[in-house]
């Protein structure tokens, strides 16, 4: 009981520090629906892509679309936003599927019951190297400025 009380715990954690950076990431995103910026060095660049679309008063979707730079195949993870309780959580990754509890009853995908763990501690690192590494995709400049 110890055990699950405190993965549960963790997991929450996690979900409030997702939060958290997507507030910092995401400046415009408040003002549009929609809102771009690049990742990577110079010579190899990715596109992302973050559109929101609202579903309550309190809850907020987000799906990134992360550009794959060997167009092989582009990266899509939806989130859910949770206003009130301040957490972002991971619901589907790569569109793999959207009801995260049925995968753990089928025993022949081999999938773990820490795979939401997974998912978002990768959110949570993707959200981090963003912030430290993003960068504009269009100048913000004012024109008396450049």
């Amino acid at each position: 009981m110890f055990k699950t009380y405190r993965n549960l715990k963790s997991l929450h954690s996690l979900y409030e520090q997702n939060f958290i950076l997507i507030n910092k990431l995401s400046g415009e995103l408040n003002k549009h629906n929609k809102f771009s910026f690049q990742v990577g060095n110079l010579e190899i660049r990715s596109q992302v892509s973050i559109s929101k679309k609202k579903l309550s008063k309190f809850t907020e979707e987000l799906e990134f679309l992360i550009n794959d730079v060997t167009d092989i195949k582009d990266i899509v993870i939806k989130c859910r936003t949770y206003n009130e309780a301040k957490m972002m959580e991971v619901i589907e990754f790569q569109n793999f599927h959207k009801d995260l509890l049925s995968s753990f009853k089928l025993k022949k995908i081999n999938f773990k019951k820490d795979e939401r763990l997974q998912w978002n501690l990768f959110m949570n690192q993707f959200l981090n190297y963003s912030i430290l590494h993003g960068r504009a995709i269009e100048n913000y400049l004012p024109s008396w400025v450049q």
